[in-house]
């Protein structure tokens, strides 16, 4: 589901800023900034003379760590296997993302920014050992009827060849009003539902599930890593990471196919998911590609719905 990018009357297209250069040849180091970040009293809404803000991230010399790679592929319990997991590179450049997220010329509050789209494509296997150059890119912020929404744009390269790119939106929503109804309609999908049928899989999430998968992921979003801190943001427990939930369900849609590329996902995460909770796979073919939803149980509310093509 796209994000309606129309300007509000109130907020014009914003005139492009000077790019904010940002080059790394270790690991940004983000614990200090990303505290301040989550401290500092940013808005929710960026004034109309920051919309254009830009930023150009780039970090050579990147390479998986053996120890955190293996513990990824445990808490998302994937097998071993020569080329790094297809989502794995995302939790590659979460350092490089965060850098841009908490630098002091980033204008929107970080926590209750809502991640809700990821698209990435694969062009070819990217070996365990690679060493990666990462690329990140912010071109402005855009108003929306739900909020204001901006994309990281991340490519991947090995020998100065792109090899994985991915575009990750966010939306920095308007607060609710008195006056918005809960059980207000929602419009009708662009696309059609399919007959999904039965579930072809179903699994239990633990309580834990968010604390384990933000050490090797990089995402420490205290939504996700207990009750505690996500009560204090409004959650009755902790949620799951929607890229912990995707990885599961790219696994068991590429299970039993023979690995070609390029390879794409198309991710758009609908609800949280309280843990402990229970889910269950759907899928439908639509022409070449795997249409899929991950349904939250018993409610069989959607927690992410996307379209796999590889």
């Amino acid at each position: 589901m796209a994000i309606p990018t129309h300007s509000t009357p109130s907020a014009p297209p914003a005139a492009p800023r000077a790019v904010v250069q940002l080059h790394f040849d270790r690991p940004p180091s983000n614990g200090s900034g990303l505290l301040g970040s989550l401290l500092a009293r940013r808005p929710a809404q960026a004034p109309a003379e920051a919309l254009g803000m830009r930023f150009h991230a780039q970090w050579n010399g990147v390479r998986a760590r053996s120890a955190q790679l293996a513990r990824y592929r445990t808490v998302c319990d994937l097998p071993a296997g020569p080329a790094l997991p297809l989502l794995y590179l995302h939790a590659l450049a979460m350092p490089l993302h965060m850098a841009i997220l908490s630098h002091p010329a980033f204008p929107l509050r970080l926590l209750g920014l809502v991640h809700w789209s990821n698209r990435i494509e694969s062009l070819q296997p990217v070996a365990n050992d690679a060493v990666l150059s990462l690329e990140c890119t912010l071109n402005g912020i855009t108003p929306t009827e739900r909020g204001q929404s901006f994309s990281l744009h991340t490519t991947a390269r090995v020998q100065g060849a792109v090899v994985w790119r991915e575009v990750s939106t966010f939306l920095s929503p308007l607060a609710k009003r008195k006056s918005d109804s809960a059980t207000k309609a929602r419009p009708a999908s662009e696309v059609p539902e399919p007959d999904w049928g039965a579930p072809v899989a179903q699994w239990p999430v633990a309580a834990n599930a968010g604390r384990r998968f933000a050490g090797p992921s990089g995402d420490w979003n205290p939504i996700h890593v207990s009750a505690f801190t996500a009560r204090l943001f409004g959650y009755p427990r902790a949620i799951a990471h929607g890229l912990f939930s995707a990885a599961r369900c790219l696994e068991l849609l590429q299970a039993n196919r023979p690995a070609t590329h390029p390879v794409t996902l198309d991710l758009r995460f609908k609800r949280p998911l309280l843990i402990p909770g229970s889910v269950a796979l759907h899928t439908a073919p639509e022409g070449p590609a795997t249409r899929f939803v991950l349904r939250v149980q018993p409610t069989g509310e959607p927690h992410i719905e996307g379209v796999f093509q590889g």
